[in-house]
């Protein structure tokens, strides 16, 4: 009897490290944080048990809770699902460990860009400036400042702020982009020289809070007109009147002012008087 007592308790004691090692000592999470753009793009989160000499366990699995349901709720699987904007914290448990995850929604649904398809004629360096604006869920704008790209930089490059630069003859596109939302705009390269630039109509007249669409013409060194082209427009006045990338002049007040639209090296100018 006592030899099988004895027997036991070298049984347990060579079994009790083996058994506390397998026991869980961490949750690994991946990824450590979580930054949702969109209420429609749920991510997933994945968890391993780990031991206290950091080795993968089959114990069972995790089970998740989040703080704010509002913000994002979680499924058995570790799914999160966006809710509203804002900031939460997601918890994985096992046991006696946990892990927290911090989770951020952004609520944002759209990129638009404009002008969508622009023509950029002149020679290399050529410069046109796009515009992104960035929406929500309830299509209003919001100030996110989105991350500029080309797809194709021997064609035209993009500035952080938008700015198309002409490298060489062909099409790219230029993508706007703020997390995994995107927008888009397809842009045609045409190095040649501008002789002349025109802006029509020469001179308009709007009320306070309505706009008028100014087109430009340029003319090569033949004098053929180049139908269909982008160029930098400009107010001399923004508290008369803004413009925007594609022509569009907005009155802002009465006055008068001076829409400027430049093409590398040439311009030409109307005059927009708001009353």
């Amino acid at each position: 009897m006592r030899r099988a007592s004895v027997l036991a308790v070298a049984f347990l004691s060579l079994l009790g490290p083996f058994a506390c090692s397998r026991r869980a000592a961490r949750i690994d999470v991946t990824p450590k944080k979580l930054k949702i753009y969109g209420l429609d793009r749920p991510q997933r989160l994945t968890a391993r048990l780990l031991d206290s000499k950091e080795r993968p366990l089959e114990l069972g699995t995790a089970n998740w809770e989040s703080a704010g349901p509002d913000v994002a709720t979680v499924d058995s699987g570790g799914l999160v699902s966006p809710k509203s904007q804002g900031k939460t914290t997601v918890t994985a448990r096992y046991d006696r460990v946990s892990t927290q995850i911090p989770v951020e929604v952004v609520d944002v649904k759209s990129v638009e860009v404009s002008p969508a398809n622009p023509r950029l004629v002149g020679p290399v360096g050529t410069q046109i400036p796009l515009d992104a604006v960035v929406k929500d869920s309830k299509d209003k704008p919001i100030g996110l400042v989105p991350v500029w790209t080309s797809q194709t930089p021997a064609v035209a490059t993009v500035s952080p702020a938008g700015i198309v630069t002409s490298v060489g003859k062909g099409t790219t596109m230029i993508v706007a982009k703020v997390g995994d939302v995107q927008g888009a705009s397809e842009v045609a390269v045409d190095t040649r020289d501008i002789a002349r630039l025109e802006l029509r109509p020469q001179t308009a007249l709007v009320r306070v809070g309505d706009h008028q669409q100014f087109a430009v013409l340029a003319y090569g060194a033949d004098g053929v007109l180049i139908e269909g082209i982008a160029a930098v427009f400009l107010s001399t006045d923004p508290s008369v009147a803004k413009v925007d990338a594609s022509g569009r002049a907005h009155g802002l007040g009465p006055g008068a002012s001076t829409i400027r639209a430049v093409l590398g090296t040439t311009r030409a100018e109307a005059t927009l008087i708001v009353n």
